[in-house]
């Protein structure tokens, strides 16, 4: 196929948005990257279809990408020891980094980080994580197990792709889709994602910060052990980054962070987003969405790439990057791995984490049938008894999505009422879940994974042990304050920030926005706030010598 053919065939495969973002991207590349991407027809026909269509569509875009496409029956593939189809490898002759599965959703995200990263090489790593590489001199091989509907997922396969980058003769790294390659992610014992297994020695679920990942990666240890017998980040000290001039920083990239982001930018205004994971926030993993004005009916991660997608036009999101340290002066500096930040004002729309059960079981069987997220792990409980613990709009929401994957599913709430809007607790009566009433759980219970939990009534003291495969935990948020703290920003009784009708926290040109100032903590409301934050920012900003 001709070149502009090609183009043709391909141009309308990526939105508007996407198409500009990607160019931009594809723009930044210094070394051309080669795709090789291996099939073979079978059940996976779908999904080898959909990956051979992204990476094309990739090329289409930009001269800097090419394509070379196998089967598993090719010679090419026996050398690369392709063992599933679809895989995709990202400049397989200079390192050993590949897509088991297709690349869809935020795995998609994964790959074309994955191909600036390749294109930069280790110059493109900070000098922290390079060190840290330098330490290893025999082979690691990681598998990050990985969902399209985890955001949490690209960070931690991003993580693994630096390592590979960073010391090619010595590191593999695999972003292993779930969705298609289920009997390995069985083998592993995947029951959250993203799962990470090193050498098949050391294994740990969640996004981990770089720095920490790596140490991990270096002693084949988790970090609690290395902590105890190294210490190797008690007394290191960073390297100050190169010092950017920037108006405003907005930390968080959920719809406060990104609607901050268009409303500054159009003030004129020069401001970063900064998100340590992916973007969206909570909003990225709500299955469907039917309050947001506009959409009767959207998915959460579709919503977020939306407003991603139109935020980007306007300023610059840098995602995987995390936040080490504010100082407050004429200037705030905020210092992540690489750049410091020398702004004007500070914006924090961080959100909140998950609230904790903190009852026996719950740490120990965390990723192995205890879940915080029923987007990023649902599948893994398809046709399986599991028991979500709350009775707000989470809880609810988790279990229509539990439902609809034909999961056996009831709800264990600890009062006589839900907290959950009308409309998801008639959604929840019409599929006919169950509710237990006036009930906390006291303890998960199980050996190598969850068979069950104990539950209390909290009328009449009874106990009772109920068979399951899986728990859901969807209790509440605590809000992420560390920042805050750090500069010293008044908190609320209930620990959220302190905001006047203005955004403005109780320290001069330091603004809060989205979950992490309570309230109502819907879209929309976080959407305006951090849109009246910007505006605000650029009243002050405009008032102000600074």
């Amino acid at each position: 196929m001709c070149a502009s053919s090609a183009e043709d065939r391909y141009k309308d495969f990526f939105p508007d948005e996407s198409r500009e973002y990607l160019q931009k991207t594809f723009k930044s590349f210094e070394d051309d990257v080669v795709l090789e991407v291996y099939t073979e027809k079978g059940p996976h026909d779908e999904f080898n279809k959909f990956a051979l269509n992204v990476c094309r569509a990739f090329a289409a875009l930009t001269d800097k990408v090419e394509v070379r496409e196998y089967s598993l029956s090719d010679e090419m593939a026996r050398k690369r020891e392709i063992i599933t189809s679809p895989t995709i490898l990202i400049s397989p002759n200079r390192y050993d980094i590949r897509f088991l599965g297709a690349p869809s959703g935020e795995e998609g995200r994964a790959l074309v980080e994955g191909m600036a990263l390749a294109s930069k090489g280790a110059e493109g790593l900070s000098e922290t994580t390079t060190s840290l590489l330098s330490r290893i001199d025999d082979q690691r091989e990681i598998r990050v197990f990985a969902s399209p509907s985890c955001p949490y997922c690209p960070g931690q396969v991003i993580n693994a792709f630096k390592a590979a980058i960073g010391n090619p003769a010595h590191v593999s790294a695999w972003c292993v889709s779930t969705q298609e390659n289920e009997e390995m992610a069985e083998e592993y014992l995947v029951g959250s994602v993203p799962h990470t297994s090193i050498n098949d020695i050391v294994a740990f679920v969640g996004l981990e910060p770089e720095e920490k990942f790596m140490a991990q990666l270096v002693y084949l240890k988790s970090l609690d052990e290395i902590l105890e017998e190294t210490g190797v980040f008690e007394d290191q000290e960073h390297e100050e980054g190169d010092a950017e001039e920037v108006d405003l920083v907005i930390i968080g990239a959920g719809p406060a962070g990104m609607s901050a982001g268009i409303y500054a930018a159009r003030s004129g205004m020069s401001a970063v987003l900064l998100e340590k994971q992916g973007v969206g926030g909570q909003v990225a993993l709500t299955p469907k969405v039917e309050n947001y004005p506009g959409f009767s009916e959207v998915g959460g991660l579709q919503l977020a790439d939306i407003l991603s997608a139109h935020a980007r036009i306007y300023t610059e999101i840098k995602q995987f990057v995390e936040v080490r340290d504010l100082r407050y002066g004429d200037r705030i500096e905020v210092e992540t791995d690489s750049v410091v930040y020398r702004a004007k004002g500070v914006l924090l729309a961080t959100g909140v984490n998950v609230r904790l059960l903190n009852v026996p079981g719950e740490n120990r069987f965390y990723g192995q049938g205890v879940s915080y997220c029923a987007t990023c792990d649902g599948n893994f409980y398809r046709n399986k008894k599991v028991y979500v613990v709350g009775g707000g709009n989470t809880a609810l929401t988790d279990a229509l999505f539990l439902r609809s994957l034909d999961a056996e599913v009831k709800i264990i709430h600890r009062r006589d009422e839900l907290r959950a809007e009308k409309a998801l607790q008639e959604a929840t009566d019409k599929e006919g879940i169950e509710v237990i009433w006036n009930s906390e759980v006291l303890e998960i219970l199980g050996e190598t994974g969850v068979r069950g939990v104990k539950i209390r009534n909290n009328i009449d003291g009874s106990e009772t042990e109920l068979e399951a495969d899986g728990v859901f935990v969807a209790i509440g948020h605590v809000a992420n304050t560390e920042l805050a703290e750090k500069l010293g920003v008044e908190l609320r009784e209930d620990g959220f920030i302190k905001v006047d009708q203005s955004q403005r926290t109780s320290v001069p040109r330091v603004y809060a926005a989205g979950d992490i100032t309570g309230g109502v903590r819907q879209i929309v409301t976080a959407i305006g706030q951090g849109s009246v934050a910007a505006l605000t920012a650029f009243e002050d900003f405009s008032r102000m010598k600074v």
